[in-house]
C-alpha cells in the first residue's frame, strides 16, 4: 500500500476503523445537485480539493461519449459527475474497500456502466497497467493526487485513506503518472489529463516533468487554504497538435521561411543549417558543429511587446537547459538583456544561445515567430565574436537536438498552444519571471557600460527596455543592447 507505515499495526487499526461502520457525507456539485454518500471510513470522502476538480471538470462541457478515466476515485463521485456530462467513464483506485463502496454508490445512481478496477500508478504494483487501464487513448484522464509533504497524523484516518492525502514516501506520482500515459498511449493526441497537485513542485518542475514525457503543461486553477497552503490543477496535452513540424537538411533561415508559410500555429522548421541565418538586425548567425536551429511560429496577438516576448522565450530556453546541466564543474547559465544565453565557468563566459522575435504583418494580422538557434557541440571552424561560442553539450555530453526541440515544443506549447478546453496561459507570472531572470543576469557580471561610461542596473520596465543609472545618478533608457557592455 502507498500509506507510510503501513505495517502490522497499520492493518489492525484499518481493520478497526472499518468495524466502526460507515459515515454520512453530503457534497454539492458544480451544478448543483446534492449527493448524500454512506462511505466506509478508509475510503476518501469529497472535500475542497474535490471542489477544486469538479469545478474544471464541468468546465469542459459536455463528453458527448468520449472516454474517460479517473485515477484514484475514492468515493466515485467525480466518475459520477463526469458520467452525467456525457462521458464514458472508467476509474480504478488502490483501495478495494473504495472500489466497492464506488461500484455501489455508482449501482445507486443508475449508473452501472461505470467500470471501476482495483490498482493504479504506484511505488507497488501486483498488476501490468492493463489492470487499471483497461483500454488506450482517453480523451481525459485526471487525478486528485496525493498533494501532502507530511506525516499526517490524524485519528480518524487510517493507512488507505492516508494514501488519498500523503505522498508516497520517495515516489513522485505525478512524474510516475505522465510517464505512464505516455509510454503506454493512455493519452488520445487531442486528449487531455488534469492532475491536482499540491505546492512541493514548482510550475517549472512541473513543466519539466511534463515536457520530458512529450507534452505540453500549464496550471489551469489554484486554490490557498487559510493555512496558506497552496493546491493547484495541472493540464498535460500533446503539444501543437494540428500544427505542422518540418526539418530540412539545408534553408536560408529557419525564421524568414516559416514567416512566408501560412502554416498554423505551433508549427515549427528546423534545419542541419542555416545559409543565411541571422540574430538581431540582421546579424550573421553561424553554425556549430551540432545546432538546434528551429523557429516556432507562436501566434498573431498578445497582450504583451515583442520585447517582453521575447525575454519569456529567453527564460523557457533557460530553463530547459537548466534542467540538463550535469556538469562537473559548476557552470552558471545567464540569461543577458535582450537575447542571449550565456554560459559562465571559471570566470569565463560564452555564448550558448540567441532567441530572436519577428513578426510580419499579412492584411489585418501579425504573425509572430520565434527563433531559437544553440550550439550543441564545438567546430574547428567557429569564428569568435566579442563573446566566444559556448556549447550546450558542456552541460551534458548526451543532450541532443531531438529532445532540446521535442522539450522546447512542449514549453513553447505551455504558453502558446490553443487547446480548446485550456484556459490560455497567465503570460503575466511569466513576465514576473522574465525580469528577475535578466535581473540575475545583470547582477552576473561585474561591471556595465553604457556608450564606454560605466553605469549601474536599474530595473527592466513594461517595454522590456533597461533602466541604468550613470555615475551622476541620471536615468538611461535603453532599448538595444549593443549600447550596453558587460564585465564579467
Amino acid at each position: 500500500m502507498s500509506g507510510k507505515g503501513f505495517d502490522e499495526d497499520s492493518v489492525s487499526r484499518e481493520l478497526e476503523l472499518i468495524a466502526k461502520g460507515h459515515k454520512i457525507s453530503s457534497w454539492k456539485s458544480p451544478l448543483g445537485e446534492i449527493f448524500h454518500l454512506d462511505l466506509p471510513h478508509t475510503v476518501y470522502p469529497p472535500k475542497e480539493d474535490t471542489n477544486l476538480l469538479a469545478k474544471r471538470l464541468v468546465k469542459l462541457g459536455s463528453g458527448n461519449g468520449k472516454k474517460c478515466l479517473e485515477i484514484g476515485t475514492g468515493s466515485g463521485i467525480l466518475s459520477l459527475l463526469c458520467r452525467r456530462q456525457g462521458w464514458q467513464v472508467e476509474a480504478c483506485d488502490i483501495n478495494p474497500i473504495a472500489v466497492a463502496s464506488a461500484r455501489e454508490m455508482f449501482s445507486q445512481n443508475y449508473a452501472d456502466d461505470i467500470q471501476v478496477f482495483e490498482g493504479g500508478p504506484g511505488p507497488r504494483e501486483d498488476g501490468g497497467v492493463t489492470q487499471w487501464a483497461k483500454q488506450k487513448n482517453y480523451d481525459l484522464i485526471f487525478w486528485n493526487l496525493p498533494y501532502l509533504n507530511v506525516d499526517y497524523d490524524a485519528e480518524l484516518l487510517g493507512p488507505l485513506e492516508d494514501a488519498a492525502l500523503i505522498q508516497t514516501e520517495g515516489k513522485d506520482l505525478f512524474r510516475l503518472v505522465v510517464k505512464k500515459i505516455h509510454e503506454h498511449q493512455l493519452l488520445s493526441n487531442t486528449g487531455i489529463g488534469l492532475f491536482l497537485v499540491g505546492e512541493s513542485k514548482s510550475n517549472e518542475q512541473l513543466a519539466n516533468i511534463a515536457a520530458k514525457s512529450g507534452f505540453a503543461c500549464r496550471v489551469v486553477d489554484t486554490e490557498t487554504f487559510d493555512d496558506g497552503e497552496e493546491i493547484k490543477i495541472v493540464a498535460v496535452w500533446r503539444p501543437f497538435v494540428n500544427a505542422e513540424k518540418i526539418h530540412q537538411t539545408t534553408v536560408a533561415s529557419t525564421s524568414t521561411e516559416l514567416l512566408s508559410t501560412n502554416w498554423p500555429i505551433g508549427s515549427s522548421l528546423s534545419s542541419d543549417y542555416q545559409t543565411d541565418g541571422h540574430g538581431r538586425r540582421g546579424r550573421r548567425w553561424d553554425n556549430s558543429g551540432e545546432v538546434l536551429a528551429c523557429s516556432w511560429k507562436i501566434g498573431n496577438s498578445f497582450d504583451i511587446p515583442p520585447n517582453i516576448l521575447q525575454l519569456i522565450c529567453g527564460v523557457i530556453v533557460k530553463q530547459c537547459l537548466q534542467q540538463h546541466n550535469q556538469s562537473a564543474d559548476r557552470i552558471e547559465i545567464i540569461q543577458k538583456w535582450p537575447n542571449d544565453i550565456l554560459l559562465k565557468q571559471d570566470g569565463k563566459v560564452r555564448k550558448v544561445c540567441g532567441v530572436l522575435i519577428e513578426s510580419i504583418t499579412k492584411g489585418d494580422v501579425t504573425e509572430t515567430v520565434i527563433g531559437i538557434g544553440i550550439n550543441l557541440s564545438e567546430s574547428e571552424s567557429m569564428p569568435v565574436y566579442k563573446i566566444p561560442a559556448g556549447f550546450a553539450k558542456s552541460l551534458n555530453k548526451d543532450l541532443n537536438r531531438t529532445t532540446l526541440q521535442s522539450e522546447i515544443d512542449c514549453r513553447l506549447a505551455g504558453l502558446f498552444d490553443q487547446h480548446p478546453s485550456i484556459p490560455k496561459a497567465n503570460l503575466a507570472s511569466y513576465h514576473k519571471l522574465a525580469n528577475k531572470s535578466v535581473t540575475d543576469g545583470f547582477t552576473a557580471s561585474s561591471k556595465l557600460f553604457y556608450r564606454n561610461y560605466e553605469v549601474s542596473f536599474d530595473s527592466v520596465n513594461s517595454d522590456g527596455f533597461v533602466i541604468v543609472y550613470d555615475q551622476n545618478n541620471q536615468q538611461i533608457i535603453c532599448d538595444e543592447g549593443e549600447s550596453l557592455k558587460w564585465k564579467f
